[in-house]
């Protein structure tokens, strides 16, 4: 079970070393099902207007709503696809009817229809992450249950999108592409100062704390992230963590 705040970085780490979907499967079940997390998606290159590449998908909604989603072509207007597209920061399902409260035009009332039959089938709250970053154009992850679950996915944001990001990671190493193209040599070289403030940004410290504990400032620790996040070739303190794990360029406490 994820406890409030970061997840543990071992069991993080256990999923980033996963060697194929069903070991990554099973690992991220461990952690959410206890939660109260019934059914979990992970998507990447969603087949969009103008995308025609191989969609690759980990975990599972329901059978039935799968086949009504996709009768229905409601990824035309799921705004929640149209936001992991666009953004990098979680949507919390429940946010959602506050943004259409007042539209009135075919779409909205489409969309509101998607997510009461969404709800029918168990689907009534949910957390969706954006994923981006090299080796896949654009991808999501969203952790979904009954309507009852709403307010647990909403304090758990946090721990969630880092788990999202670590299953990015190691779904990433699954597919050809990425193994032909994956060397020793490609491994970036960190500073100690940069791979320091990795380690403690994987334990959850915010970059005031860490820069505490490094005695440095707040401002000098952004300044590492974001060098090792380049290196790293991603985007985003949550990803460079997962990467670097996944690396053994920083360890476990």
């Amino acid at each position: 079970m994820l406890p409030p705040g970061a997840a543990p970085l071992e069991a993080l780490s256990a999923v980033a070393e996963c060697s194929t979907a069903l070991a990554l499967t099973e690992a991220v079940d461990r952690l959410v099902q206890p939660i109260g997390i019934r059914h979990w998606l992970y998507a990447r290159d969603l087949p969009l207007v103008s995308d025609r590449r191989e969609q690759f998908t980990l975990g599972a909604y329901p059978e039935a709503w799968v086949s009504r989603y996709l009768e229905s072509d409601y990824i035309r207007i799921d705004p929640v696809v149209a936001h992991c597209h666009d953004h990098a920061v979680p949507l919390d399902w429940s946010t959602l009817p506050r943004i259409t409260r007042n539209a009135i035009d075919p779409r909205t009332r489409h969309v509101r229809q998607m997510f009461g039959e969404a709800a029918e089938f168990g689907l009534g709250s949910g957390l969706s992450i954006p994923l981006h970053g090299p080796g896949a154009q654009w991808g999501l992850m969203s952790f979904t249950g009954e309507a009852g679950l709403a307010a647990e996915l909403s304090m758990r944001i946090p721990e969630l999108h880092l788990l999202a990001h670590f299953v990015h990671e190691a779904a990433r190493r699954l597919g050809p592409e990425h193994r032909a193209s994956q060397r020793p040599w490609n491994v970036p070289r960190l500073t100690r100062r940069e791979r320091e403030s990795l380690y403690w940004a994987s334990a959850g410290k915010t970059s005031w704390e860490i820069g505490q504990l490094l005695g440095i400032s707040e401002r000098t620790v952004i300044f590492h992230v974001h060098n090792a996040s380049q290196k790293l070739g991603v985007s985003g303190r949550q990803a460079a963590v997962a990467r670097a794990v996944s690396m053994g360029l920083i360890g476990s406490h």
